[in-house]
């Protein structure tokens, strides 16, 4: 099985897979500034900015996959206006193979785009898994050393001096429970769960370690197969807060986050 050791690329909001040249981004939810718009609120449009990212990390990386696991879209049922008019060249230019894996906002935009779809289970990309996580991984998903999802919009909530509160998107990783084993029983002891940062800046996040944390989506998480008082909870640029229970038990202000102790690859399972 080839071993890819995914790596964040900090402050990108993106993942990339070295061995499988894949870059791999979620929640790009195009569109949805159109929302913003009918509650009133003048938010441009920031397709491009985003296609402009993406071509950014393509020739910075060398990658030749785009791996989109899930919500390329925002609107559902239908497609609105913006996105049947922004979705057919949001990938041009990229010069590289584009791919999906669904969300569950990825709905009515057929006509409008052609690339490869696979399905909403997720996917094997070596010893990595990648899927949305609105809905339950397929087996062999599941027994891949790491398993990347997106879907909670990951953030901390961080309490400044004056007891202020500051919600940052943020990159989660975290075990999984025995009680995982009840629906996959070839999930693997060392197996840990990725949950990436949103890739479009304006979709706001779930705090990992504030009330609504107890609240996060996916059956992963409703159904208790996620250890998440002892997830790890990181900063887009990668430095570590400790877990979502220390979180929990204590404010972190921006002067107080934990020198020294920044993303590290876990070593490779013999």
């Amino acid at each position: 099985m080839q071993r890819l050791r995914p790596t964040p690329l900090f402050g990108e909001r993106a993942l990339w897979l070295p061995a499988a040249k894949a870059l791999v981004v979620g929640d790009v939810h195009i569109g949805l500034e159109s929302e913003f718009r009918a509650k009133g609120l003048t938010v441009m449009s920031q397709t491009e900015k985003m296609r402009q990212r993406l071509l950014h990390l393509v020739d910075s990386t060398g990658a030749e996959r785009l791996i989109v696991i899930g919500d390329l879209k925002h609107r559902i049922p239908v497609s609105s206006y913006q996105e049947r008019q922004e979705l057919p060249h949001f990938f041009a230019g990229l010069g590289v193979r584009v791919e999906l894996v669904p969300g569950n906002h990825d709905v009515d935009f057929a006509d409008h785009i052609r690339i490869d779809i696979h399905p909403a289970e997720g996917i094997r990309v070596g010893d990595v898994g990648l899927l949305h996580g609105h809905t339950w991984p397929a087996p062999e998903v599941m027994a891949a050393q790491t398993i990347v999802t997106c879907h909670n919009h990951p953030a901390v909530m961080l309490v400044d001096e004056l007891g202020a509160r500051h919600k940052e998107p943020a990159w989660v990783r975290a075990a999984f429970t025995e009680a995982a084993k009840s629906r996959y029983p070839d999930v693997r002891q060392d197996a840990r769960l990725i949950v990436m940062p949103a890739f479009h800046e304006l979709t706001g996040g779930t705090a990992f370690n504030a009330p609504e944390g107890g609240r996060l989506l996916g059956p992963l998480f409703s159904h208790g197969f996620v250890d998440v008082e002892g997830a790890e909870v990181f900063t887009l640029d990668g430095v570590g807060l400790g877990s979502v229970a220390a979180l929990r038990k204590r404010g972190v202000d921006r002067s107080g986050r934990q020198k020294g102790s920044r993303w590290r690859r876990r070593p490779a399972a013999d």
